[in-house]
């Protein structure tokens, strides 16, 4: 280590030509190059932008994200202000008058001078301010072309935020006088249904519950005809079952059996059986007692047989008139049936017409609901493009000076700069020109080259 830094000193002192030759021509050519190089001015504008919460519905965010959108917007105005329509604004302004085209290479100039950046840095994070500076040679020219480009960017977005809240204003008249043309439409189409249909409307509104005048409605009118066409059905079953166990009854032979409900005080048929029992009680007493040839059992029995054939005839009778009765009970429940077919085909076409009814409401009530929102947002679109919000949200804080002083070149850093070069520089080709240099220089060298020892050494004169 000792032998290293030795020979690094013996370098320094033998290059030490070499190393001065170096650092004066880099100290003399950054000298030159911070004499030389031309004064850079830069003139700045700077603008507060507010994100905006606006009142035109067209331009409302739903996201919440504050950070980012105001990133996002912050870099829209970047662009903006970068924009072949803002720099064609700067060179109208910097030339009234003149009809000329923008000249392209002009615009390129003015891009590449421009800077669009916030105070703290290059990105657009923690903060809704923002500067517009120009960098020229000139500083007057520096401070009229940042004054023009801060004047074109707020030209342009006044004309883009008007634009935009004339449009919504527009798209909203055109869309108000739609919708309340279609609920006109829909309207009509309702109150035509309730005048053509006034007698199905007071079904419709009979059948909605909470009603008073229900009971008077098609539903109850089927419910009691329903009613009354079961209990017509249950007594014709039973007449049915009287006639076929009266015929039954007639036709065998021996003493019908008579129904209990049948045995009526007064009816013929009720003295026939109370006839027939008196006849077979005193059949029974006889029998014993008497021949079957005695005259008087024979009577008996003659007018025991003429009793049931009477009794009979009556049973028939009785059974033609429950037929009767069967048939027009058939015939009733016939014209029930057809009443009863009528009312399901009435609530049918009563619920059709009551889906029909609803459907038009609701078609309606949506459309009035629509138009009602249309107006609203009409109304906050008028107010957008009466308020100017461009104005309440970008504010020019700063205008654009002549700059008194460079921002650029820092000569005396390029100074100092050089210096430190030069030197460090120097060192490097001192270093790298022995490195490449094999010629035997020191007492090391020959111990090294020849593995013999230096006995002694005569200094250079």
């Amino acid at each position: 280590m000792q032998n290293i830094f030795r020979e690094f000193v013996f370098i320094l002192f033998d290059r030490m030509q070499l190393i001065i030759m170096v650092f004066l021509t880099v100290l003399t050519l950054s000298i030159a190059i911070a004499v030389t190089l031309p004064s850079m001015y830069r003139s700045t504008a700077k603008f507060s932008l507010v994100m905006p919460q606006g009142f035109d519905p067209l331009q409302q965010e739903s996201s919440y994200d504050y950070r980012n959108r105001m990133r996002r917007y912050l870099q829209d105005q970047k662009e903006l202000i970068m924009s072949n329509r803002v720099l064609g604004k700067v060179f109208q302004i910097m030339n009234p008058g003149t009809k000329q085209p923008v000249p392209a290479k002009l615009i390129d100039e003015i891009r590449t001078n421009l800077e669009v950046t916030p105070p703290g840095g290059e990105t657009f994070e923690g903060s809704n301010v923002f500067n517009v500076d120009y960098v020229d040679t000139n500083p007057a020219r520096s401070a009229q072309v940042a004054s023009a480009v801060a004047q074109g960017y707020l030209d342009t977005y006044l004309e883009i935020s008007q634009s935009k809240t004339d449009y919504s204003h527009a798209f909203f008249v055109e869309q108000t006088q739609k919708l309340n043309k279609d609920m006109a439409n829909k309207e009509n189409k309702l109150r035509d249904f309730e005048t053509k249909q006034a007698l199905a409307l007071l079904e419709i509104l009979n059948m909605e519950p909470g009603k008073s005048n229900v009971e008077l409605g098609p539903n109850m009118l089927l419910s009691q005809f329903l009613r009354n066409y079961h209990e017509l059905q249950v007594e014709l079953a039973g007449l049915n079952m009287s006639i076929e166990f009266l015929d039954r009854e007639v036709n065998k032979k021996g003493i019908p059996v008579v129904p209990l409900d049948m045995e009526v005080s007064g009816r013929s048929i009720t003295v026939f059986k109370t006839k027939i029992s008196q006849l077979q009680l005193q059949l029974n007493e006889m029998r014993p007692q008497f021949k079957e040839n005695y005259e008087p059992l024979k009577q008996v029995e003659q007018e025991l047989n003429l009793s049931v054939d009477s009794l009979k005839k009556e049973l028939e009778r009785s059974v033609n008139a429950q037929k009767i009765s069967a048939q027009s009970i058939e015939a009733r429940i016939r014209q029930l049936e057809r009443i009863i077919h009528d009312l399901k085909e009435q609530i049918q076409s009563t619920a059709r017409e009551k889906a029909g009814y609803e459907n038009l409401k609701q078609e309606y009530n949506l459309a009035k609901e629509a138009y009602s929102r249309a107006m609203g947002q009409l109304e906050q679109a008028r107010m957008a493009q009466s308020l100017n919000q461009e104005k309440q949200f970008l504010t020019q804080i700063d205008r654009p000076v002549v700059p008194t002083k460079p921002f650029k070149p820092n000569r005396v850093l390029i100074a100092i700069g050089g210096f430190i070069s030069g030197i460090f520089l120097g060192i490097a080709v001192a270093l790298t020109v022995d490195h490449f240099d094999h010629r035997i220089k020191t007492l090391y060298d020959i111990e090294t080259h020849l593995s013999v020892p230096v006995l002694g050494s005569i200094p250079s004169v």
